[in-house]
């Protein structure tokens, strides 16, 4: 079976803007979103109006950003169930953020990988790829 990878919020932003990691890491995400395993979550668009909103990242206008980013490439768009949103308020409370642990429920019931840089994530038990 072939490897899913979820994208966390600040890891989909680095591959978009391709800032922040390797080119190696970009080449790798790249492939593969066009092998059709790269995932993002839509409650990372959600997290990234709220950061706009708190003026702690800048994309002018987060529907347009999301719409281009969604028809230009094979990135597949992963709603949360409520299955999921149920896992992730049974987790152990090593991390607070509700979009982080929301991830981590995807993720596992999904049996994905989750790619981040968030060490706190590393607490759980969940398949990671470390930015």
């Amino acid at each position: 079976m072939e490897q899913h990878y979820l994208l966390d919020t600040h890891a989909l932003l680095f591959w978009v803007e391709s800032t922040g990691i390797s080119a190696e890491f970009i080449h790798f995400l790249d492939e593969q979103q066009s092998l059709g395993r790269l995932c993002v979550s839509t409650i990372s668009f959600w997290e990234m109006a709220l950061l706009v909103k708190k003026g702690r990242i800048a994309v002018a206008d987060v529907h347009a950003w999301k719409n281009d980013l969604l028809n230009n490439t094979a990135l597949q768009l992963l709603e949360p169930s409520a299955t999921e949103m149920i896992d992730s308020v049974s987790l152990p409370d090593h991390h607070k953020d509700p979009f982080d642990r929301l991830l981590i429920a995807q993720a596992n019931r999904r049996n994905m990988t989750l790619v981040t840089r968030d060490t706190e994530i590393a607490m759980y038990d969940v398949s990671l790829f470390w930015m």
